[in-house]
């Protein structure tokens, strides 16, 4: 059977329900509805949604179907007149969820609506099972052996199910600093013509023409509605590694949208998979500073345009996006994941270790979650000391580097500039003080000409023809 497209809005009596099933029989189309649930069923296509609030289907209920666009329209009154249905556009948190697993109460600090269960702790058992682990919240130990190997062009941990979590960072490290061109680094930090248009320009989201009222495009709503409702059971610490996971991808997405201009290219999928230590190194992080010095790392290592400033820009335009709200942020991720689809590289199986499930446990959590990581962004400062990169003595030492050849060519100048001036005097004193030339050629031994061999300037290399 197949998940139908679908949509759902609301006012404050009632909840509209459009399913978009073209081709199908409508006599035989079955539709239920038992408080929050609703079963549309309808060869091939097969719906049943969870809603956030109970409906009831009475005399006021409505039901059509549009031929020309092969959409059905259902209108149901809600139970409770007033009240409003949260995240009726978060279209994979409708779907009927799969059975929650079995938890220990003890473990469990709260079981939220959405499908998020935050437990207090983590067994030894689990941590033992997890030192090698990877994926969305660490939760792939077995199912992808010799990945790192097999994708050599997108992990640059050859062997993930070798090298224990707590390790990963330091060894990311080790070979950031391998990888950074001092070179490169200056040469960007010098060539203000280069990457002024960059740091000048402004991120579609905070373009004076953006769009404040955001929709899921048909193509986005396609991909949500194709993916499994799943609940997470978390630690606080995972649920906090999830959030910082996030941040170091996105970092990805913003530097790319600044630096293509907002005009994404084929490299796109490239650069934002290498600049997030969570998909290339299969990195967690325990706080914001640490994953902002890593994205930072990154960007002044591997891209094309390796710039601080820059980087402080990319952070702000960070902030700005997930200002926008929460649906944006799915949306942007929905970007990703396509970009990822549909990159040559095989850059799909990030899908399958993260994005996807980044995309179903989004839609489950709550903006005020946004909000405060967007706070700790903004009020986390980088530093160039804090890149362990000596950014601040390559600089200084280009400088003087730059003083001294600036010193040299004035003095150069000034020579030249002296010489310039003195020689019509010179040229004038030389002819009044020039000696009546000799009557005869015998008493010219001493003229340059028959005084050397010419042959003995010049290299051996060079031709006297």
């Amino acid at each position: 059977m197949l998940t139908p497209r679908f949509k759902l809005t609301q006012d404050a009596t009632r909840v509209f329900i459009t399913v978009h099933a073209p081709y199908t029989n409508i006599g035989e189309t079955e539709i239920d509805v038992e408080g929050e649930n609703f079963l549309f069923v309808s060869s091939p296509y097969f719906l049943r949604l969870r809603l956030p609030g109970k409906i009831v289907e009475n005399d006021g209920s409505k039901g059509s179907y549009t031929c020309d666009s092969g959409d059905f329209n259902f209108i149901f009154d809600k139970e409770n007149p007033g009240e409003h249905f949260e995240n009726l556009d978060m279209i994979t948190s409708l779907l009927a969820p799969r059975d929650i697993p079995d938890v220990n109460p003890n473990l469990v600090e709260t079981l939220e609506e959405d499908g998020i269960t935050i437990e207090n702790e983590e067994s030894n058992e689990n941590e033992l099972d997890k030192k090698f682990s990877y994926g969305f919240a660490n939760k792939i130990t077995t199912e992808f052996k010799d990945i790192g190997s097999e994708f050599v062009q997108i992990f640059e941990l050859r062997v993930p199910e070798q090298v224990p979590v707590n390790e990963r960072n330091s060894l990311r490290e080790k070979y950031e600093n391998h990888k950074f061109s001092s070179d490169h680094y200056l040469a960007d930090f010098f060539d203000n013509e280069l990457i002024a248009p960059y740091l000048s320009a402004t991120v579609e989201w905070d373009s004076p023409d953006f769009d404040k009222d955001i929709n899921f495009t048909e193509d986005e709503v396609s991909i949500l509605k194709d993916l499994p409702n799943k609940h997470y059971i978390l630690t606080k610490k995972e649920h906090q590694q999830v959030f910082l996971g996030l941040v170091d991808i996105l970092f990805g997405y913003c530097y790319d949208k600044r630096t293509t201009l907002n005009e994404s290219t084929v490299e796109s999928s490239w650069t934002i998979n290498k600049l997030s230590s969570t998909l290339t190194w299969f990195c967690n992080f325990e706080d914001m500073k640490e994953v902002l010095v890593a994205c930072y790392r990154r960007a002044l290592t591997f891209p094309i345009f390796r710039n601080f400033e820059l980087c402080h820009n990319v952070k702000n335009d960070l902030v700005s996006l997930l200002k926008k709200g929460k649906k944006f942020v799915i949306k942007c991720v929905i970007n990703i994941y396509q970009m990822f689809n549909q990159s040559n590289d095989a850059r799909y199986i990030l899908n399958q270790l993260y994005m996807k499930d980044y995309l179903i446990f989004l839609q489950k959590c709550r903006q005020e979650e946004f909000d405060q990581l967007c706070n700790n962004i903004a009020n986390t400062e980088i530093n160039k000391n804090d890149l362990g990169l000596e950014l601040e003595e390559l600089e200084e030492a280009a400088k003087m580097v730059q003083q001294d050849e600036a010193k040299i060519m004035e003095n150069e100048m000034a020579v030249k500039m002296a010489s310039m001036s003195l020689l019509p005097d010179l040229n004038k004193n030389n002819a009044e003080n020039q000696p009546n030339p000799p009557e005869s050629d015998s008493d010219s031994d001493d003229d340059y000409t028959d005084s050397s061999d010419e042959s003995e300037f010049l290299d051996s290399d060079d031709d006297l023809s």
